[in-house]
Order: structure tokens, then C-alpha cells, then sequence
């Protein structure tokens, strides 16, 4: 049909010309294997729209005044002979755009704040050149400019990252601003943009204890720069000793655990507690989850089927698909502590196969190659997930029914740090049924048990449905979520009003004597 009706199948109002942004013989070189030294003979004659334009401006005086960004509206960038030529018409809908650079490659990034301002330029040299002065970097130009105010360009560029990404994001470009940036105040930048680089542990902790979680994620984005929060005059991480007490930070270090808790008893305090601690001292930690969603709760955590390349067909005898001497076995030697979270849900033959995978890196014969392993989860929760399995076929794929379940320490959180203390019966009530305290039959609280004339009670007790009006019954409506309990709840309500109940019974037809029609609307649907 759109094409019957001659619709256009594509529209472009503007042409968009991309201008190329390199750094001084480090233009982009495009070659097939093998044929390196061709590639770079030819990069060496031909010119990019940038260093073409730099050769436009020294025989063109007529583009001395147009901006870079602005020359392919004059200008035609001509690929075979890679030179500029003078437009013969139109223009007027040509925009040229500079790609987006990164400020991680710094000098990049000031030399396309510069093409963004400067025109008339004919060389490299010209474009660093400031008031007779040759400066040594882009960045140094940019200063000479006025076009760097300070620290004013790191608070903006984290005020607009704000709109759009989240805190650990954020986290990241501050450790990145502070790495590259030459920052002038860091601790100003920290105080002035914390709310917003910590808003994530904040939530998830507190207010008081939210920052240092954040300042312990950016040490660890630091040590990539060769920088800590120390070296930046940041305030250093000083987590409660509490928290390390309850984390049973001595113990972990010496054998394989099993951290054990119920849903609001503090795991993942524990976990971020210990991946704080010990990436604050230089070693490494590999924190891993059963699912995706629970590894987005660890910082740096992966699905362990990322990690360890556990297939997806499990048996007995499965192996993980990760090769030594790959970046990624090498990550696996070096690691003091892998971190396993909702491990009751995994299956064991993912636990065999891992302890396998271990045991061959090490050349170590003892559970998991001697490595330091923390599972943490609920056994009153999901367990593995067997397809068309029997609840005997469920338990006995579960790691506490191998013999490998021996090797672990347990630790037990009890206490639930979530509830409220009003909910303190309840929570230990729940704890109660999954703990099979309470017996095979289980009677729920009265509050479970709403009553159907509640909303009805409510929304009705102060109208006399002897007399009533429409304007009284205005604003009041009961929501249901199916049919069944709004004919039911109707039901009570007619219970109140006076007079006899009256069924008034109803044929619905089609208007149409098509018989097509007919049969697209049955008897059923018409008159159910």
C-alpha cells in the first residue's frame, strides 16, 4: 500500500558529513592481513578531510574564516583525489559533524575543542601555536584559549552525565576525570557531586555509611590510574569495624564457605563488605551470581556462567569450556576470594565442574584448587530448576546432597535487618514455615483474611440506599481483578438496597445481514 501510494520509502532532509578527529600521524589505517607495509604506503599519500583541510586553508584564503565543523557547507570533500573542493550550489542542508571523543584519549579530546573554534588553521603546529607561543599539548592550547575554566568543565561534564547514567557510571567517569583530567580540586569535585555518586548505596544502605561504599568503589576504579583516594587527598574508606566483625572476614580467609541466611538478614552487606575490603588492599575478588539479576548487586559481579564458562548441558561429568593460559584463567589464579551468590539454586553439576576447572589451573588437588570460595544464599528459596523433574530429582541436583557440601563452613545470618519492628512476629513467623517448624498445616493470621464486606463496609456504611441519590454514589467504585469477584461484591451491595431483585434478560444480534459477519461473532460471544 505504501508503495501504491508512492510514499516516499526513506527521507533525509540534511546531509551529514563526518569529519575525521586524529592526532598527528595517527589516523585510522583500514588494511587486510598480511598486507600491513601496503596499507600505510597508501595512508601516506592520501589525505583525510582533516590534514586536506589544513592543505585547503594554505592555497584557499576564502576559508580562512570557516570553522571546520562548518566546511562541508562550502566545501566538497572529493574521495578520489581526498581534497576539498569549492561547492557550485547548495550547501545550505550539509552538516559536518565531529565524532564524539572520548575524554579518556585526552589529547584527542582538546584537539577537537579546538577544531570546534579555531579556523584558518594549516597545520597541527599552527592549531597549538597560541599568541606566538607553541604550546606543547592540545590541552595546554586549550588553557592559553581560556577555553578551560578551571575545574568548571569536570563539574559539567558530571551535572550532564547525571541526567542519563547511573551512579556506578558515574563513579567511573569521576576516576576517569581524575586520572586524565589534571583536576585542579578533586575533594571540591567529590563534595559538590556526592549526592549524586553515591545515590545507589545510599539507597541500598544508608546515608552515613552510603559514601563509603562509594569511596571504596572509586579507590578501586583509581588503582587502574595508578591513583587512590589518599594520593587525591579524597577521604580514605574507614568501614565500621562491626561490619568486618560480622563478616567474619578472619575465617574467610582460611577455608571454603557457606554463608546461609534467609531473605533480609544482610548477605549482600556481607559480600560488598568483603569485596571492598579486600580490593582496598590490592588483591583481587571475583564475585559472581546464579542469575543475572543478582549479579547486578555486586559491584563488578558477572553470571558464573560468565565466568567460568560452565556449559549449558550439565552431567556428572561436564567440564567448563575455559582454556589456560587466556586472560581469563589468568584472573582465576590470581584471585584470593570468588564470591558465589544464590548458590542453593545452582546446580551441583555447575559446582563439579567448576571445582574441576580450579583443580586443573592450580595443578591443586584440594576442593576447587585450594582456591577460597564463599557460596552464599537460601535453601528456603529456589532450588535447581529441573525440567520435568520430581521433587526427589530436585533436592538430591542440590550441593548439600553431595558430598562436596562437607568440605564447607557454615555461617548463619539470623537476624533479619530489613523488617520493621512491627513486622518482627510476622518475619519470624515465615521463618517459622521455612524452617518446617510449624507443622504440615499451616493456618495463616486473620490478616490474611480480608473480608469481603470491608471495601463494601467503607465505601457504603454512611448511605441510605432507601433514598439514595446519584450524586451520593459518585467518586465510589470497588476495582476487582476478575469478573467472578465483582459479580460477588455486586452481589453484597444489592443485599443492602430495598425492593425485589429483578433479572432482566437480553438477545444481542449483529446489524448485518452479511453472513461473514455472522460468522466472525458466534452465539457464544453474542449471548454468553
Amino acid at each position: 500500500m505504501w508503495r501504491l501510494n508512492e510514499f516516499n520509502l526513506s527521507h533525509k532532509s540534511h546531509t551529514v558529513v563526518r569529519l575525521a578527529v586524529h592526532l598527528p600521524q595517527q589516523q585510522p589505517i583500514v588494511y587486510q592481513d598480511g598486507q600491513e607495509a601496503q596499507a600505510i604506503e597508501r595512508a601516506a599519500l592520501r589525505k583525510t578531510t582533516l590534514t586536506s583541510w589544513f592543505e585547503l586553508n594554505k592555497n584557499d584564503p576564502s576559508a580562512h574564516n570557516i570553522s571546520y565543523s562548518d566546511i562541508p557547507q562550502y566545501y566538497v570533500f572529493d574521495k578520489s583525489t581526498t581534497n576539498w573542493k569549492k561547492r557550485q550550489r547548495g550547501g545550505q542542508n550539509v552538516i559536518g559533524r565531529l565524532p564524539v571523543v572520548s575524554i579518556l584519549d585526552s589529547e584527542r579530546y582538546y584537539l577537537r575543542m579546538l577544531l570546534l573554534r579555531k579556523s584558518g588553521a594549516i597545520s597541527f603546529d599552527d592549531i597549538l601555536t597560541v599568541n606566538g607561543l607553541r604550546c606543547i599539548t592540545f590541552q595546554q592550547a586549550c588553557q592559553e584559549y581560556g577555553l578551560l575554566r578551571g575545574d568548571q568543565q569536570w563539574h559539567d561534564a558530571l551535572n550532564e552525565a547525571a541526567q542519563f547514567q547511573s551512579p556506578r557510571q558515574l563513579r567511573m567517569l569521576f576516576a576517569m576525570i581524575c586520572g586524565f583530567g589534571e583536576v585542579e580540586d578533586v575533594p571540591d569535585l567529590w563534595v559538590q557531586h556526592q549526592v549524586s555518586l553515591c545515590e545507589d548505596f545510599v539507597h541500598r544502605y544508608s546515608e552515613q555509611t552510603g559514601p563509603h561504599y562509594a569511596l571504596a568503589d572509586i579507590e578501586e576504579l583509581l588503582t587502574s590510574y595508578n591513583l587512590s583516594l589518599q594520593k587525591l587527598h579524597l577521604p580514605t574508606v574507614d568501614l565500621p569495624a562491626s561490619v568486618l566483625e560480622r563478616a567474619n572476614f578472619d575465617v574467610v580467609e582460611e577455608q571454603a564457605k557457606a554463608n546461609n541466611g534467609p531473605a533480609g538478614t544482610g548477605k549482600t552487606f556481607v559480600y560488598s563488605t568483603l569485596l571492598h575490603t579486600i580490593r582496598g588492599r590490592g588483591d583481587d575478588v571475583i564475585p559472581v551470581a546464579s542469575t543475572g539479576i543478582a549479579a547486578t548487586l555486586l559491584i563488578g559481579g558477572r553470571t558464573a556462567h560468565s565466568v567460568f564458562k560452565i556449559p549449558i548441558d550439565l552431567n556428572a561429568t561436564s567440564t567448563c569450556n575455559l582454556k589456560p593460559n587466556t586472560k581469563e584463567a589468568d584472573m582465576l589464579l590470581k584471585t584470593q576470594l570468588i564470591v558465589w551468590d544464590e548458590a542453593p539454586m545452582t546446580h551441583v553439576h555447575a559446582f563439579l565442574a567448576v571445582d574441576r576447572l580450579l583443580q586443573d589451573l592450580t595443578k591443586c588437588k584440594e576442593p576447587f584448587g585450594g582456591k577460597v570460595i564463599l557460596l552464599g544464599g537460601d535453601f528456603r528459596q529456589v532450588l535447581p530448576v529441573i525440567l520435568r523433574g520430581s521433587r526427589t530429582l530436585t533436592v538430591a541436583s542440590s550441593l548439600k546432597k553431595h558430598a562436596l557440601w562437607l568440605k564447607f563452613h557454615k555461617l548463619y545470618l539470623t537476624k533479619n535487618m530489613r523488617a520493621l519492628e512491627s513486622e518482627r512476629d510476622f518475619s519470624a513467623w515465615l521463618l517459622d514455615i521455612g524452617e518446617k517448624k510449624s507443622g504440615s498445616t499451616i493456618q495463616l493470621p486473620l490478616q490474611c483474611y480480608p473480608s469481603i464486606q470491608d471495601p463494601i463496609h467503607q465505601l457504603y456504611s454512611d448511605i441510605d440506599f432507601s433514598s439514595v441519590t446519584p450524586q451520593e454514589l459518585k467518586g465510589r467504585a470497588i476495582l476487582t481483578v476478575n469478573n467472578e469477584r465483582s459479580m460477588e461484591i455486586n452481589n453484597k451491595v444489592l443485599e443492602f438496597m430495598p425492593g425485589n431483585e429483578t433479572v432482566y434478560k437480553a438477545v444481542d444480534m449483529i446489524m448485518s445481514e452479511d453472513p461473514q459477519d455472522q460468522l466472525t461473532f458466534p452465539e457464544e460471544f453474542l449471548n454468553p
